[in-house]
Formats: C-alpha cells, structure tokens, sequence
C-alpha cells in the first residue's frame, strides 16, 4: 500500500520500518527504525512507571494501564464474555478467557509444540522444560515454577485454611481439597474399585 507523509523526514522514517532497523534495543532483541520508536518501547521494560495509583500505590508504565488497573478498586468490569456471564475489568483478560472458549491458543511452545491461549500460560509452561523455580518459600527454601503453589505451600507454614465446607465447617488449604471433600457429603462416588 502507498504511504503518504507531510515531510521528506517522516517519509525516511516510515521507509526505514520497511528495511534494516537501526535502533536496537539493548534489553530485547527487538530494533525499530527511529529512536523515538526505541525510546517508547524501552519504557516498557519497566524503566519508567510514571502512572500512580492514589489507592494503594502501584505504578504503571501508561495511563491506559493505570485506568484499567482503577476497575480493580471500582469493581467495574465492563467486558463481558460472549459465550458465558464471566466479565472482566480489562479487554485483554476478556480476550484471553474468549480463546479458551474457541479453543485458540497462538502461543505455541518451541519445544514440545503444545499452543496456550496466552503468553503468560506459555511462560509458565516453558518452566517445565527449563526446570526453573522462580518462586521460593521464605520459611522452608522449597521452590516453584507457578506462584500460586508456592501460594498453596505457605499454608503449610501458616495454618490458613481458606476454604471452608459449607456443609460440615471442615476448612481446607486447597480449592481442590474442598472439591474432595465435598463428595463425602453426596451420593457421588467416582472412585471405584477395579477388584469388586
């Protein structure tokens, strides 16, 4: 498609995105054709967090950042699913809950081939391969490829059992267990014996 510019300069730049790039980024491997395009990105690798949230002061990199994150405190969750009543405070969450209804998953795995739905579950999977353990338990030392075991594992050392039977009172560490438990209370018994 032909491009027009109101300058010789702004032409010269947009030509420059169509060959080499010659502003890389020293962070990432990626490499734009002006500095001003360099510059906007860099910001991205969280060098500059200009946005404040007044509530509770978390920073972020773009004002639209910041005003989604300001849903979080108001409880407005203005994008609603297509395919279920589950809404959400950004459009990027609603677009990423949408694929694992359509079954899209973009972000495909290097190795193995396996796609996710976002880059966040793909991160998260490549630990796997990789044996890395971000995530270590101050109390014990053990470590964890997801946050959210090294969240489970803490109970152990806190005694937090957030998870109450609504039936019995019996509080659990773990949603799972809570699922578990449940079943003793019903007629359901999906674990049969292969012997008798």
């Amino acid at each position: 498609m032909f491009q027009l510019s109101n300058s010789v300069t702004q032409l010269r730049i947009h030509q420059r995105s169509h060959s080499s790039r010659l502003f890389p980024c020293d962070l990432c491997s990626k490499a734009f054709g002006s500095a001003s395009g360099l510059q906007s990105h860099r910001s991205n690798h969280g060098l500059e967090r200009r946005f404040l949230c007044a509530q509770c002061g978390k920073r972020f990199k773009t004002r639209h950042g910041l005003e989604g994150h300001l849903r979080t405190h108001s409880g407005e969750r203005p994008f609603t699913c297509p395919h279920c009543p589950k809404d959400f405070t950004a459009l990027a969450g609603l677009n990423v809950h949408v694929r694992r209804h359509t079954g899209e998953r973009p972000y495909v795995c290097t190795v193995c081939g396996k796609g996710w739905p976002s880059g966040g579950d793909l991160q998260k999977h490549m630990r796997m391969h990789t044996g890395e353990r971000p995530y270590r338990c101050q109390d014990c030392g053990k470590a964890f490829s997801i946050s959210c075991h090294l969240t489970e594992h803490r109970r152990i050392h806190t005694g937090e059992r957030p998870f109450p039977c609504p039936q019995c009172g019996k509080c659990l560490r773990r949603k799972f267990d809570l699922e578990k438990h449940l079943l003793s209370h019903s007629d359901v018994r999906p674990y049969g014996c292969s012997s008798c």
